[in-house]
């Protein structure tokens, strides 16, 4: 059964919670980064895995389109996990080679290694069920907090700053503003 069937809404309205992933990993990689700067890459690692996790489990036991839709904004707090690895990786590693290769196999890995990802998901859904595709989500995230908090060594490169949070308010919601107007520009043609 597709998640529109099981959430007895349209394919539409499961694509616009998509969207609304994909919005809210935007929205949070505009600060995400800088505040792990200030208050500890590895802390905010942690805290992105874990939430993303929830939002896995959210995904896997939601009753209705709302929760759904709520446990995907959630996961998009993943967004800004790969800039933040990348940050951190520059900081440990100086050969500008090596460096190149392991960004590269991040970006790999976080495009689905050859699309491994879609293909997996894909089974997973067409035997399972979609649920136990979230359920697989949260079990991974479950699985890597040990390893951030044994193997991620704590950088806070802008330690004693401040984060500029009016600033970071008005790049959200102008982002945010702008998103929301070419999501709703599309729409112009076929109300004509």
């Amino acid at each position: 059964m597709t998640i529109a069937g099981a959430l007895d809404t349209s394919e539409a309205t499961i694509g616009l919670s998509q969207t609304a992933f994909f919005m809210s990993a935007a929205l949070f990689s505009i600060f995400i980064p800088r505040l792990s700067d200030i208050v500890g890459r590895r802390k905010i690692l942690f805290f992105l895995i874990f939430v993303t996790t929830i939002g896995g489990v959210l995904s896997a036991i939601t009753p209705n389109i709302e929760l759904y839709f709520v446990s995907r904004i959630i996961q998009g707090f993943s967004g800004p996990v790969v800039p933040l690895c990348l940050l951190m990786l520059h900081a440990e590693v100086n050969d500008p080679k090596r460096y190149g290769m392991l960004m590269g196999i991040i970006t790999a890995v976080n495009g689905g290694i050859a699309g491994i990802d879609a293909f997996l998901g894909g089974f997973i859904a067409t035997h399972f069920g979609f649920r136990p595709v979230f359920w697989f989500i949260a079990a991974v995230g479950l699985i890597t907090l040990p390893f951030i908090l044994k193997g991620v060594r704590e950088t806070k490169p802008s330690a004693g700053q401040k984060m500029d949070w009016f600033g970071v308010l008005f790049l959200v919601i102008t982002l945010a503003g702008f998103l929301v107007a070419f999501n709703e520009a599309g729409k112009v043609a076929a109300a004509n």
